[in-house]
């Protein structure tokens, strides 16, 4: 009898000890990150101890020496909720598999790189890369700071990890990072691919102008000018901080758009939108240097001029627009 009675005790203990260590390695996990996977150790504490509790609620399981006694309904419907509310808990503290530690370490890079100690910051992120070289934050660090620098191949290679190791709400940003790497090492295809993946991912609507901004950008060197023309309609309209160089930007994809175009109405179209969208890139430049370097591209030197705009020029809607920039002379 008494050996039936261990074997029978054995399952509530085994359920309570197992429960409680994995409570135990779930809160060391999200200090120190043993594992990086505190919320999966959360989890697993959180059945085993739902097990027990409903071992303890369901009639006919004798213990010896003792009894373990069957649970009330409201006992047990108030342990199942101390229970649940102990889980969120640990799911709110455990959505972001960083550990404590190491956002502190986070933290402490992000100040540097913020009072341009750049070196310092990266010898921050690299002693972390060190510990937790899988952790999604850390990668995007590490991308960053070599951005920064422009080693875009060391970027790259920190940016392609972080996507693996992203977490799904996080993956978008990883993608868009990853794609303006690609557009820097001049694999336009590539980058277009990435941002469509990014925006596929789950893009914040507040991100939407910067990213049609990046994709417009990336359709101009694929000598994709339609596209171009599109995203950079798209940062035009939303106007802010892009606005006045996305009207000139559009300007230049539907210059090289209509050098491929044949004589005829709708080349002739195109070439009083592109004159449009100059005067208007023109007239909402506001900082003295960027009006500086707009002029210089429209009227300056052989050297100085956009060859972007080369198929506007000699049209006289163009030298219009150049007379009314500097006056009859020009």
């Amino acid at each position: 009898m008494q050996a039936t009675g261990a074997r029978r005790l054995f399952t509530p203990l085994a359920l309570a000890v197992v429960g409680g260590a994995f409570a135990l390695l779930a809160l060391v996990d999200k200090l120190v990150g043993l594992v990086q996977h505190p919320l999966h150790l959360a989890t697993l504490a959180y059945a085993s101890l739902t097990a027990l509790l409903a071992l303890a609620f369901f009639r006919g399981i004798p213990v010896e020496p003792a009894r373990l006694k069957r649970l009330s309904v409201y006992a047990a419907f108030l342990l199942l909720n101390v229970l649940t509310a102990a889980y969120v808990l640990a799911w709110r503290l455990s959505a972001d598999p960083t550990p404590v530690l190491l956002s502190a370490e986070l933290r402490r890079g992000d100040r540097l790189l913020a009072e341009g100690q750049t070196d310092a910051a990266h010898l921050v992120y690299r002693a972390a890369y060190g510990r937790y070289p899988r952790s999604f934050p850390v990668l995007m660090r590490m991308g960053a700071i070599n951005y920064q620098v422009s080693d875009f191949q060391r970027a790259q290679r920190y940016f392609s990890q972080a996507v693996e190791a992203a977490p799904a709400a996080s993956r978008w940003k990883a993608l868009n990072d990853l794609g303006q790497t690609y557009w820097k090492l001049k694999r336009p295809e590539e980058a277009l691919g990435l941002y469509e993946r990014a925006r596929e991912e789950g893009l914040p609507p507040d991100e939407l102008t910067e990213w049609h901004y990046r994709m417009a950008y990336a359709s101009f060197d694929a000598r994709d000018y339609d596209g171009a023309i599109t995203h950079f309609q798209e940062v035009a309209r939303a106007g802010g901080d892009y606005g006045a160089a996305s009207y000139y930007n559009l300007a230049c994809a539907q210059a090289q758009k209509l050098a491929r175009m044949p004589a005829g109405e709708e080349r002739r179209r195109l070439v009083q939108e592109a004159v449009e969208n100059l005067r208007r890139a023109w007239r909402s430049t506001k900082n003295p240097d960027d009006l500086a370097a707009l002029k210089d591209g429209l009227v300056g030197s052989e050297e100085d001029r956009d060859p972007e705009l080369q198929p506007l020029r000699g049209q006289p809607a163009f030298n219009t627009l150049l007379r009314e920039i500097t006056g009859p002379a020009a």
